[in-house]
């Protein structure tokens, strides 16, 4: 399932994933990544934060006003979905069986924010029905 693609993640939003992922503590946090692809590059040019319609700390489900809102938003400035995130209040920012039986974007990388350790960490992935991989990306200033 190895990938050639690499996305290049603005440090603002970045932060910005964290700051929304800490702000809906006790429950999952769930968003959108959108910007350009260049070859095999994703450039993340803008964030879309979401609504967890289902406000649980175990499990995402986006709002459809906030779907509608982003994917406008997104249309208008001629971006696409380069990465979804979510977060693991209590657990390693690694894929659930629940993150692989939900997957609905195959083609696009998905962040997940861990915040059970004393500093949260951010991974990305490839997913599938049946597994993951890690995604390739790195994090630009600006």
């Amino acid at each position: 399932m190895s990938r050639s693609e690499h996305l290049l993640l603005p440090r603002q939003f970045l932060d910005a994933m964290v700051r929304h992922a800490r702000t809906e503590l006790p429950n999952e946090c769930c968003g959108l990544l959108a910007g350009v692809r260049e070859g095999d590059t994703l450039r993340v040019l803008a964030w879309h934060p979401l609504i967890n319609e289902a406000a649980s700390p175990t499990k995402y489900l986006s709002d459809g006003r906030s779907m509608l809102k982003a994917d406008r938003a997104m249309r208008d400035a001629g971006h696409e979905i380069m990465a979804v995130y979510h977060s693991h209040p209590t657990s390693e920012p690694i894929p659930s069986r629940t993150d692989l039986e939900w997957e609905y974007y195959a083609d696009v990388v998905h962040f997940i924010i861990g915040l059970s350790g004393p500093e949260p960490l951010v991974r990305g992935w490839w997913l599938s029905k049946n597994a993951f991989d890690e995604a390739a990306w790195h994090v630009v200033e600006g």
